[in-house]
C-alpha cells in the first residue's frame, strides 16, 4: 500500500500470497506488523486480540518460571495482569460508546492495552472517552486496598515505595498462592492507575487528557501540537529515568512514547499540507457564522473525521479489513483531492 500525502492510496493488494501472506491472515490480515494479534474471543461486539509480541514474551517469562518451578505462579500473575489491563480498556470502550462513538476493538500487548476509539470528534466526547480507563482503577485502588489488608493484616503490605515493592512482597511471600496474586493485582492497578493519570505523554492517558482539555481553548489541531511537544519532552524524562534507575519497563514506554509523538507529529504535518482543512470559526472572527455555515462546518468535520478513521484503521490493519462503505470514502476522497 502507498498513500500520496495521505490522499491518494494504491489500492494493489499484491504479494499477500504464501508463507507471509499466511502469517498475516493468522494475526489479522494487517501489512504493518506492530498491528498483529491472536483474536482471543469478542464480548459486547468487542473484539480482543493479543499481539504476538506478548505471546512472545509470555512464552519466554514461562519458560524461565518453569525452570524455577514457579510456572503456575507466573501464569496466574499474566491471568491477573491481563484482567486488570482489559478491564481498563473496556472503560474507555464503554465511555466511548456513552457519548455516542464507537469502539470495537482492543489490542493487549507487553506495553499494556490499546482500545481503539473513535469518540465523536468534541473535546468533551474526547475527555470522557480517556478518563473511562483510569477510572476503573481508581475504583478498584480502594477495593484491593482493603482486601490486602484484610487478607494480612499489614500495613506493610499496602504502605510501600512503589518504585521498590520488594518491601511490600516480604509481607506476603508467608501467605497463600490466593493472597499472593491478590498482593500482585493491588500492585499492578496501582501502577497502572499512577502511568497512565501522572505521565503526560501521548498517547498514555494523562497525555490525551491534556490534549482534550486544550482542545476546548485551542482548537484540536494546535491541541495536538501542543500535547505531542510535552509527550516528546515527558517521553525523554521518563527515559532518562528509566536508565538511571535501570528500570527496562521506564526505558521502553519511553522509547514507545516517543516514538508515538514523533509520528503524530508527522501525521499532523501531511494533513496541515493541504489534504484535509479543519475550518474552525475563530473568537475574533469578524462575521458571526449563519446556521447553514455551523452545518455545513459540521459535516465537513464529520467527513474529515470518518477519513481519518479509514486511514487510521489502514494503518493498523491493511487495506483488507476495509468495509465497502470505507472503501467508496476513501476512493471519493482521492477523486475529490485529485480534481482539486
Amino acid at each position: 500500500m502507498t498513500r500520496d500525502r495521505w490522499g491518494s492510496v494504491d489500492y494493489d493488494t499484491s504479494g499477500s500470497g504464501g508463507l507471509w501472506g499466511s502469517i498475516k491472515r493468522a494475526f489479522g490480515g494487517s501489512d504493518n506488523p506492530m498491528s498483529w494479534g491472536l483474536p482471543l474471543y469478542r464480548l459486547a461486539g468487542i473484539r480482543v486480540r493479543v499481539h504476538f509480541l506478548f505471546l512472545v514474551y509470555i512464552a519466554v517469562e514461562m519458560l524461565r518460571a518453569s525452570f524455577g518451578g514457579s510456572a503456575m505462579f507466573m501464569g496466574m500473575t499474566f491471568a491477573t495482569l491481563f484482567a486488570l489491563v482489559l478491564l481498563h480498556e473496556y472503560g474507555h470502550c464503554f465511555a466511548c460508546r456513552w457519548v455516542g462513538g464507537q469502539a470495537d476493538e482492543i489490542m493487549l500487548w507487553p506495553l499494556g492495552g490499546l482500545a481503539f476509539c473513535r469518540p465523536p470528534h468534541r473535546w468533551q466526547a474526547e475527555l470522557i472517552t480517556v478518563v473511562g480507563g483510569p477510572m476503573v482503577n481508581v475504583i478498584l485502588f480502594p477495593l484491593l486496598f482493603l482486601a490486602v489488608l484484610l487478607a494480612t493484616g499489614s500495613w506493610g503490605a499496602v504502605l510501600f515505595n512503589p518504585f521498590h515493592p520488594g518491601a511490600g512482597w516480604i509481607e506476603v511471600m508467608g501467605f497463600s498462592l490466593p493472597v499472593r496474586l491478590l498482593w500482585t493485582g493491588y500492585y499492578a492497578n496501582g501502577m497502572l492507575l499512577a502511568f497512565n493519570a501522572l505521565v503526560p505523554m501521548y498517547p498514555m492517558d494523562a497525555g490525551r487528557i491534556v490534549q482534550s482539555v486544550l482542545w476546548a481553548r485551542l482548537g484540536y489541531r494546535r491541541s495536538m501540537e501542543v500535547a505531542l511537544v510535552v509527550g516528546l519532552a515527558a517521553a525523554a524524562c521518563l527515559g532518562v529515568v528509566g536508565i538511571v534507575f535501570n528500570q527496562t519497563l521506564l526505558l521502553a514506554i519511553a522509547i514507545f512514547g516517543g516514538i508515538t509523538c514523533y509520528m503524530e507529529r508527522r501525521h499532523l504535518r501531511l494533513i496541515g499540507q493541504g489534504l484535509f482543512v479543519e475550518h474552525e470559526f475563530s473568537a475574533e472572527s469578524a462575521s458571526r457564522p449563519t446556521k447553514a455555515d455551523l452545518r455545513r462546518q459540521r459535516r465537513e468535520r464529520e467527513h474529515f473525521q470518518r477519513v481519518e478513521q479509514i486511514l487510521d484503521k489502514i494503518s493498523r490493519e491493511g487495506m483488507g479489513s476495509l468495509t465497502r462503505a470505507e472503501r467508496r470514502t476513501l476512493k471519493a476522497e482521492t477523486r475529490r483531492k485529485r480534481g482539486s
